[in-house]
């Protein structure tokens, strides 16, 4: 073999090993899951088993999830806004008002999902900034041991009047709590529901889970919380009853949204459409959550969101006037 063979030979060979290990390394990063952070509400064993079930369908997207209290959530980015950006791909909360002040600031991707047709319309941002995940409803739950069921509060007006014997969350951390106390300011037009709660000794916990827990527990005797947590503590054979509020329950959308910057759209598509599709849909079913897909039934026992009477929410005015809220609530209820 002459040098000009021999020197062929030797570059043939560097060439064919970059090759090789360039697509050893394609390779690899196909194999490498896609990451994608949800920031979320939803309650921590529920989020998992939820994102489990997606990543099995989907090995090729990690979801990763930092859960808390919507409201903390809304800090979190607030706080993660002014030191270069949100960090989150995904949001799914239960305090849809947060979705309107993002929306205003340009920070959520408008993508509208092939499953969203099966979404009712006013369960959905018009653009596709945001779309219901799930529907929660804010009822009165009692505990049957405590306070007979004839003589429990049968509407939002006389809940107060339960006195000591009752509890709610609290909308400084709760999402769906501050919804629920925006709209019964907005509706009643001044705070006198809360302050005649403050008189009568209604009493104020964390959140939903709490004050269910608390309730479950013969703490009290009626609880302002969630309805699939009530049904998930009944089938657990915990003596309690769920009222449907005469004057309207408050049913909030949780609703997915992408963020912006998100640097994994592809991945945060695939979440969204899971969420929103009748698998997805049915595998909240399973933990007592009313669906938002008209195709798919809700759990046993459980109204469709077609059937529930709810009281308007001002999902804007609450957005604007957040702070507001939450300070006069502080004063009314915990000082």
């Amino acid at each position: 073999m002459n040098k000009f063979s021999h020197k062929l030979s030797l570059t043939l060979l560097a060439v064919c090993g970059m090759l090789a290990l360039t697509s050893a390394v394609v390779l690899a990063q196909a194999k490498t899951p896609g990451r994608v952070l949800l920031y979320t509400s939803v309650p921590q064993q529920l989020a998992t088993q939820f994102t489990d079930a997606f990543m099995k369908k989907r090995p090729d997207v990690k979801v990763e999830i930092y859960r808390a209290g919507s409201t903390e959530v809304g800090a979190k980015i607030a706080a993660e806004r002014e030191v270069g950006g949100i960090r989150a791909d995904l949001l799914w909360l239960a305090d849809a008002p947060v979705y309107y002040d993002l929306r205003k600031r340009g920070e959520l991707l408008a993508y509208t999902s092939p499953e969203a047709k099966a979404i009712p319309a006013d369960l959905k941002d018009p653009k596709g900034f945001f779309t219901a995940g799930r529907l929660i409803n804010m009822i009165i739950a009692v505990n049957t041991q405590v306070i007979a069921l004839k003589d429990a509060p049968k509407s939002w007006k006389d809940f107060p009047d339960a006195g000591n014997k009752a509890v709610m969350g609290n909308p400084l951390y709760s999402g769906s709590n501050f919804v629920t106390v925006a709209a019964f300011v907005k509706k009643d037009g001044d705070w006198s529901w809360f302050e005649r709660a403050r008189a009568k000794g209604v009493a104020i916990v964390r959140g939903n889970s709490e004050a269910a827990t608390a309730l479950a527990g013969k703490e009290f005797g009626v609880a302002m919380t969630l309805d699939y947590i009530v049904a998930g503590l009944i089938k657990k054979g915990a003596p309690l009853a769920t009222v449907w509020p005469s004057d309207g329950a408050i049913s909030v959308p949780s609703p997915i949204a992408i963020i912006k910057g998100t640097k994994n759209p592809t991945g945060s598509k695939a979440f969204v459409d899971y969420v929103l599709s009748k698998e997805g849909q049915e595998f909240l079913v399973k933990q007592e959550v009313i669906p938002v897909r008209d195709d798919v039934k809700p759990p046993a026992g459980q109204p469709s969101a077609k059937q529930i009477k709810f009281m308007p929410i001002p999902y804007e005015w609450a957005a604007d006037n957040a702070p507001a809220i939450r300070e006069k609530f502080e004063k009314t209820m915990l000082q």
